[in-house]
């Protein structure tokens, strides 16, 4: 049941991304939608990991299917760091510099910011709900 719900969520988050990418794709050069993955993704992780860590039993224990399918599954597939790393390349070997430098920094920083303010946001979100 552990690898259907990993497999079902990867599913889902990778028909997330492709809908990213059919619907903002990139801005003069910039790739927006995985930009947006990323940052989105890093967000939301962070957010239910602090809720999965919080949660001592039930379906948002740190061991339960649902932790599986949405982490490592749907987040797992939306994030993508190998599609970041091409597009990176793709523009120091178009000749810019600058916009893979922007890129790399933003999305660095974003995500892991992203992820903070996620897992923070997760962490009130528990004490409020008593756990």
């Amino acid at each position: 049941m552990i690898w259907v719900s990993v497999a079902m969520g990867g599913a889902l988050g990778a028909c997330l991304r492709y809908a990213l990418f059919l619907s903002i794709g990139t801005v003069g050069g910039f790739p927006l939608a995985t930009f947006a993955a990323n940052a989105g993704g890093s967000l939301v992780l962070g957010l239910l990991a602090a809720l999965f860590r919080l949660g001592e039993s039930g379906p948002m224990s740190w061991d339960s299917p649902l932790r599986l399918f949405l982490l490592v599954g749907v987040l797992g597939a939306l994030t993508t760091f190998s599609t970041f790393a091409l597009e990176a390349v793709d523009a120091l070997r178009a000749g810019r510099v600058g916009l893979a430098l922007l890129y790399v920094s933003a999305t660095l920083v974003i995500t892991v910011v992203g992820c903070w303010i996620g897992y923070l946001l997760g962490q009130g979100l528990g004490s409020a709900l008593g756990r």
